[in-house]
């Protein structure tokens, strides 16, 4: 069994985010895993179930598989972020005169399309492993 633990640390391993965009209840990290999980199952057509009285998904991951795990919550936390600062300054931008509204949003577009191609690349190098 995978724990809850192991799934957040490579996942910070592998994701820097400010501390005010983490979740800070242990409720929102079970929801954050759960999620992530749900994207790993789509993706990787599996059925990973999580289990929060034990903190434990019910499968041994591999290192390959935990590290696509932690790149799909960090995906989902990188599109979160890009919601929530259009969400934010897109309406007071011409007020405000926000000087670096679009070059902020390119950075995070582009902190996206690397993280995906590098979840391609894990996903890719993961079922070589298997042929």
């Amino acid at each position: 069994m995978t724990t809850y633990d192991q799934i957040w640390t490579a996942f910070m391993d592998n994701g820097q985010f400010p501390e005010i965009d983490l979740p800070k209840s242990e409720e929102k990290v079970y929801a954050t895993i759960h999620n992530g999980v749900k994207h790993f199952n789509n993706k990787m057509d599996t059925a990973i179930t999580c289990d929060d009285a034990s903190e434990t998904i019910n499968k041994a991951l591999s290192d390959s598989e935990l590290l696509i795990l932690a790149y799909f919550i960090k995906l989902i936390f990188r599109k979160n972020q890009l919601t929530a600062f259009q969400g934010v300054y897109q309406p007071f931008n011409g007020d405000i005169g926000f000087r670096n509204y679009s070059a902020q949003i390119r950075s995070i577009e582009s902190s996206i399309a690397e993280d995906k191609d590098a979840l391609r690349v894990l996903i890719m190098n993961n079922e070589e492993d298997f042929l």
